[in-house]
């Protein structure tokens, strides 16, 4: 946690943050124990607007991303940065003009040279600590980071849809 609060730049997550609020539509993705993290995201800020969605097949994704429209954003979470199915859907995307977020712990990866904007997360992860709880960990902060400037910048409308949800479900709990 610790690790990851320090990497953390400011500037980067307001440049993120400006492009989940202008995007009409986002998707989250990432694979394997990366992808968990993408649907915690789009589940997250689904509880404040519509536009965010996980898609979680390498062939969705990049389905998705040719039909997406160009202010759209992919936010894409990958520890290594360097994952092919990753990879190959920020190469369409910035081919079609979609802006692209990324969740990774190197900044130097192949799909650091791909993205807008780049989120660093903390914790070292070795070559058998695959999808350690620890890398989960910080990907999830970044994503709460992400979550709380939204919020902050649009108070109103979140409120409202988080209202309007809390209605929606009330009748699902007895």
């Amino acid at each position: 946690m610790a690790q990851t609060i320090r990497l953390v730049d400011p500037e980067r997550v307001l440049q993120a943050v400006e492009l989940l609020e202008r995007a009409p539509h986002v998707m989250c993705i990432g694979s394997g124990g990366s992808m968990i993290m993408a649907q915690e995201c789009a589940h997250m800020f689904s509880m404040v607007s519509g536009k965010f969605q996980a898609v979680s097949d390498s062939h969705m994704q990049m389905s998705a991303a040719a039909t997406m429209a160009a202010d759209s954003v992919v936010v894409l979470f990958s520890y290594s940065g360097a994952t092919t199915s990753g990879l190959q859907v920020l190469e369409l995307a910035k081919s079609r003009g979609i802006s692209t977020i990324l969740v990774t712990r190197f900044p130097k990866s192949p799909a650091a040279s791909l993205a807008d904007v780049v989120l660093r997360c903390g914790s070292n992860e070795g070559p058998f600590q695959i999808g350690s709880v620890p890398a989960r960990i910080a990907q999830l902060i970044v994503v709460d980071v992400l979550f709380q400037e939204y919020y902050r910048r649009n108070q109103d409308a979140c409120e409202e849809n988080i209202q309007s949800i809390a209605s929606a479900l009330s009748g699902m709990h007895v």
